[in-house]
């Protein structure tokens, strides 16, 4: 307790200094904490996907399309439950910003492939009666306020309608996964009919983005995507079938490599950031050398003096890269919101490597800082060399 009023007052001694250099770190671990905090978040997309559920896409890319009559010629692949259709219809709500991850599917077919997707029966009975009728996830229905009856209209950037229309009118008839126990991940896409999608586009006709097969229990994963793509091998359009989770890592390379993007930015940033550090504490002792002399001619120990250094390099980093990682945690939400995805908080994994980092941060940083104290002595100090 001894030490507190003097690391108080070495901490305040130039407030601008500390504050500025606070403010850096805090801003620093800004940028860690929501970089990371993407990278967690797929990896925890990666991790709720089913290693036994396929995938059917286009070999040339996911973007490209397959013929919807290729569903039926999977559905006899010994080992294949269930199939079901997905069209994408890339759609943003009233302005660009609001994404909407929309799908025309069966909505039967879909339901029984996928059972982590929850709908209520009578959401499901009026998607088979109302021909526009669109389930809608919890999530999405959450960020824009709609209730079931809502009529609704999305700007569509993939597909136009024959009448040379981007605006797809839809009737919201349910909600997917909007119960207490249901999984958030699958509450954020938008459901509506492939029969509606399909009759109503001016092109792609017959087209689907990719099939999601369920198998049997017992049927190897591998040998069924094998099977798939050697019947359409030497097609015109062949085909790549994957497991969910190498689907969901495929879809993340198409951006490229984040985990090496996000780990050379965050190393660049952390280098500047020692830099930084190591600076202002050198600074700092050299400008109190005075006062360390002071401390030892009164009877304070080579390693006690040695121990204040790197308590205020310890307090600045840890509590400015708190700062930082709680303004993370605050703005990651809306972040994940914004990607159409959802809103899901910041890992604690993010937070423990943030502050780990911070802590080896400020002994690196206080490191020959503190060393030039301890070997200071008292009448070099207070002769002013």
């Amino acid at each position: 307790m001894r030490y507190l009023p003097l690391l108080w007052a070495g901490l305040w001694r130039k407030p601008i200094r500390t504050i500025l250099t606070m403010a850096s770190i805090a801003v620093a671990f800004l940028l860690f904490g929501l970089m990371q905090g993407v990278i967690s978040g797929f990896d925890s997309a990666v991790s709720k996907m089913s290693a036994t559920r396929l995938r059917v896409m286009n070999r040339t890319n996911m973007f490209e399309v397959l013929p919807i009559a290729y569903e039926a010629q999977i559905a006899r692949i010994p080992g294949v439950r269930s199939t079901a259709p997905m069209a994408a219809l890339a759609s943003t709500f009233r302005d660009a910003a609001n994404a909407v991850q929309a799908y025309g599917t069966d909505i039967d077919a879909y339901l029984d492939t996928i059972p982590e997707y929850k709908v209520p029966t009578e959401a499901r009975d009026a998607m088979r009666r109302i021909r526009s009728g669109a389930i809608v996830g919890a999530a999405i229905a959450e960020r824009f306020g709609w209730n079931v009856g809502d009529r609704i209209t999305l700007h569509s950037t993939t597909w136009v309608t024959k009448d040379g229309s981007n605006e797809w009118p839809l009737e919201v008839v349910g909600f997917s996964n909007a119960g207490p126990g249901d999984d958030r991940m699958f509450a954020n896409d938008l459901m509506v009919n492939y029969d509606y999608l399909d009759g109503a586009r001016a092109i792609g006709e017959g087209t689907v983005h990719q099939f999601v097969v369920a198998l049997d229990d017992g049927a190897d994963p591998s040998a069924v995507a094998k099977q798939i793509d050697e019947l359409f091998a030497n097609s015109s359009d062949e085909t790549t079938t994957v497991n969910e989770q190498q689907w969901i890592a495929s879809v993340a390379a198409e951006v490229g490599d984040l985990q090496r993007f996000v780990d050379w930015i965050i190393g660049a940033v952390l280098f500047t950031l020692l830099l930084l550090a190591g600076s202002v504490m050198s600074q700092s002792v050299r400008h109190r050398s005075t006062e360390f002399g002071v401390l030892k001619a009164l009877g304070f120990a080579d390693n006690a003096v040695w121990l204040l250094v790197v308590m205020e390099a310890t307090v600045i980093s840890v509590v400015a890269a708190a700062v930082g990682l709680a303004i993370a945690a605050a703005i990651f939400p809306p972040v994940f919101r914004s990607l159409a995805t959802v809103p899901m908080p910041l890992s604690p994994r993010v937070y423990t490597a943030g502050l780990a980092i911070a802590l080896m941060l400020a002994l690196v940083s206080a490191s020959t800082p503190a060393l030039r104290a301890r070997r200071l002595s008292v009448a070099a100090a207070l002769s002013g060399r």
